[in-house]
C-alpha cells in the first residue's frame, strides 16, 4: 500500500492517528540514493517498467520496477548504473533488458534522494476499542516507512522536493483488518493512495515527461493548410530530432545517437527533393548541399559501426575455426574507429556544421510571405502530398518492372533510393489519410525495403571487406595474416551468397507490391483528391 502526502505537516496527524490503534515502534532512519536509468528512446519505460540503480553498500543493486506494480520487482547485484546490458553480470535484470535493448548505452534520467523513517506497528494498543492480548500486543502486523525525497535532474540540472510518500507492507494474518483500519485513517486526514511511480512525479517536476523521444514520424496536419507552412513544420520536427542526437554522436555513447542523425538528415535531403516548388530553387539547392555534405561525414563512422555490431553474427556465421581468424579482423576495426569518430566530433564542432543548423533553423523559423512565389507553396498540401507520392509511385512500379534476371546491381539500388522517398512521403503525411490504409501501405513498402537494403547492403559489406583485406596486408595489421584473410575470405563468399539469395526473393516481393489488391489500396487513398 502506497500513498502521497501533499501537505508534510500531516505526518504529524497520521502518526498519532496511527498511535490510537497500535503501538509504533521506530527503527534508526536511513538515506537512500536512487539513480533511474533507462535508453535514451525510454525502452524500459515503453516496456512498462521502470529501473533503478540503489547505491546499498554493501550490496549496491539494480531493480526493475514494473508501471503497474502487479509484478514483483526482479533485482540482481550491481556494483555501479551499467553503460550497457550487456555490462551486468548474469541475472534477471539483464535478462530482461537483453530482451528489449542490447545496443543502446543506459543514461541517468533522474537521481533521487530519500531520508526514511520506519516504524513497526505492533498489536493493539490499549486505547484501542478491542482488547488485545499480551502476544497480541507484541506482534507486528505491519511495516509502515515515511519518504521524504529530494530528486535532482542530471540533464536539466533542476532540483526540487517530492510529495513525501507513506508504504505499508502488512504482515500476513492482518490485512483485511489494517486495510480497513488504515483506509479510514488516512481518508480523515486527506491522505490518498499513490497512483504513479516515483520518477514520473520526479520527471513532471522537472518539467519532462517519460519517452520525451522519439524517432518515428508523427506529424498532425491538417488538408488544407499551406504546403510551405506544413513542409517547414516537417522540416522543424526531423532538425530537433538532428539535434537530440548531436551530443551522443559526439560522445559516441552508443551506435544509435548517430544511426538516428543520418536517418534525420536522410529525411530532411528527401523532403527537400521530392516536395518541389514549395521553396526557392536557390534555397533549396543550398541547404541539400549542405545536408549531403553531412551524410557524406558521418559516413565512415556509420559503416564500422554497422561492422563491429554485425562481427558476432560474422563469427557465427563461419565454422569455428575459421571465426576465430576473424579476431584480427575487428582489432583493426576498432583501431581506425577510433581515430573516425574524432574526426566526426571536429566536424560536428566545426564553424560549416554550426553555421548549417543555425541558418537552417533561422530558414525553417522566418513566416512565409503572404503571397508565394513559388509554384506550390501555397497550394494545399493534400493536394501536394497526393501529387507528389503518385509521382513517386508511378516510378517505383516503372523501375521495378524494369528490373530482369540480368539486370546490374545499379538498377536495383535505384529502385532502392525510390522506395525510400515514396516512404518518407508516405510517413510525413500519413495523418491526411486513413490511419489504417496509409499504416498498411507503409509496412508493404518496408517490406520490399527489407529485400532491397539486404541486397545492398551485403553487396556493400563484401566489397569493402575485400579493401579492408587489401588495406590490411598492405599494413601488416594481421597478425596470423593468412589465416585471417582466409577467413574474411570465406566471410565474403558468405556475404555474396546471402546476396544472391536476396536477389533471388526480389521477383517474389516485387510481385507481391504491385499485386492488384495492394494498387488498388493506393490508388483509393492517393487519388481521393486530384490535384487541381
Amino acid at each position: 500500500m502506497e500513498y502521497v502526502v501533499s501537505d508534510p505537516a500531516r505526518i504529524t496527524g497520521l502518526l498519532a492517528a496511527l498511535q490510537t490503534h497500535w503501538r509504533l515502534e521506530e527503527d534508526p532512519a536511513e538515506t537512500l540514493n536512487r539513480t533511474f536509468v533507462d535508453t535514451f528512446d525510454w525502452s524500459v519505460y515503453l516496456s512498462g517498467a521502470t529501473l533503478e540503480w540503489r547505491d546499498t553498500p554493501p550490496r549496491p543493486s539494480l531493480i526493475r520496477h514494473g508501471l503497474d506494480q502487479a509484478d514483483a520487482p526482479l533485482a540482481q547485484i550491481a556494483p555501479a548504473p551499467p553503460a550497457f546490458p550487456a555490462d551486468l553480470p548474469p541475472g534477471p535484470v539483464r535478462t530482461r533488458l537483453m530482451e528489449i535493448t542490447d545496443i543502446r548505452c543506459l543514461l541517468p534520467m533522474m537521481h533521487i534522494e530519500t531520508h526514511i523513517r520506519t516504524f513497526e506497528l505492533h498489536g493493539l494498543n490499549d486505547k484501542a476499542d478491542h482488547p488485545a492480548d499480551h502476544k497480541a500486543a507484541h506482534k507486528t502486523v505491519a511495516h509502515l516507512t515515511i519518504e521524504a525525497s529530494r530528486f535532482r535532474d542530471p540533464r536539466g540540472g533542476r532540483v526540487g522536493e517530492l510529495q513525501v510518500r507513506v508504504r505499508v507492507r502488512i504482515e500476513h494474518g492482518d490485512e483485511d483488518h489494517v486495510k480497513a483500519t488504515l483506509k479510514d485513517l488516512m481518508g480523515e486526514l486527506g491522505i490518498v493512495s499513490a497512483h504513479e511511480p516515483i520518477l514520473l512525479e520526479a520527471l513532471a517536476a522537472a518539467g519532462r515527461r517519460p519517452a520525451d523521444y522519439s524517432s518515428k514520424l508523427d506529424f498532425q496536419l491538417e488538408p488544407e493548410t499551406r504546403a510551405d507552412l506544413v513542409t517547414k513544420q516537417i522540416l522543424r520536427g526531423l532538425l530537433t530530432t538532428l539535434e537530440a542526437n548531436l551530443d551522443g554522436a559526439r560522445a559516441n555513447l552508443d551506435s544509435e545517437f548517430l544511426h538516428d542523425l543520418r536517418v534525420a538528415t536522410r529525411r530532411t535531403r528527401s523532403a527537400l527533393s521530392q516536395l518541389r516548388g514549395v521553396f526557392p530553387m536557390a534555397v533549396v539547392a543550398h541547404f541539400k548541399e549542405e545536408f549531403a555534405w553531412l551524410q557524406q561525414i558521418t559516413g565512415p563512422v556509420r559503416d564500422l559501426d554497422v561492422y563491429l555490431l554485425d562481427f558476432a553474427a560474422y563469427r557465427q556465421s563461419l565454422p569455428a575455426p575459421l571465426g576465430a581468424d576473424l579476431e584480427p579482423l575487428r582489432d583493426f576495426l576498432l583501431a581506425h574507429y577510433a581515430a573516425e569518430q574524432r574526426r566526426l566530433a571536429h566536424a560536428l564542432a566545426a564553424d560549416r556544421f554550426t553555421r548549417l543548423l543555425t541558418d537552417w533553423r533561422s530558414f525553417l523559423q522566418a513566416p512565409v510571405a503572404d503571397a508565394s512565389n513559388t509554384p506550390n507553396g501555397a497550394r494545399p498540401i493534400q493536394h501536394v502530398a497526393n501529387q507528389r507520392i503518385r509521382a513517386m509511385l508511378k516510378r517505383v512500379r516503372r523501375e521495378g518492372r524494369a528490373i530482369r534476371a540480368e539486370s546490374p546491381p545499379e538498377d536495383l539500388h535505384e529502385l532502392r533510393k525510390s522506395c525510400k522517398k515514396l516512404r518518407y512521403l508516405m510517413e510525413f503525411f500519413q495523418s491526411l489519410y486513413p490511419q489504417g490504409q496509409c499504416r498498411a501501405l507503409i509496412s508493404l513498402m518496408k517490406g520490399l525495403l527489407d529485400n532491397l537494403g539486404s541486397y545492398q547492403d551485403l553487396a556493400v559489406q563484401a566489397a569493402h571487406l575485400r579493401d579492408l583485406a587489401q588495406t590490411m596486408r598492405d599494413e601488416a595489421q594481421a597478425q596470423t595474416q593468412t589465416a585471417t584473410l582466409l577467413a574474411m575470405g570465406a566471410l565474403i563468399g558468405n556475404l555474396l551468397g546471402r546476396r544472391q539469395a536476396a536477389r533471388d526473393q526480389f521477383d517474389r516481393v516485387f510481385a507481391d507490391f504491385l499485386s492488384e489488391n495492394n494498387q488498388l489500396a493506393f490508388r483509393n487513398l492517393f487519388d481521393r483528391q486530384p490535384s487541381p
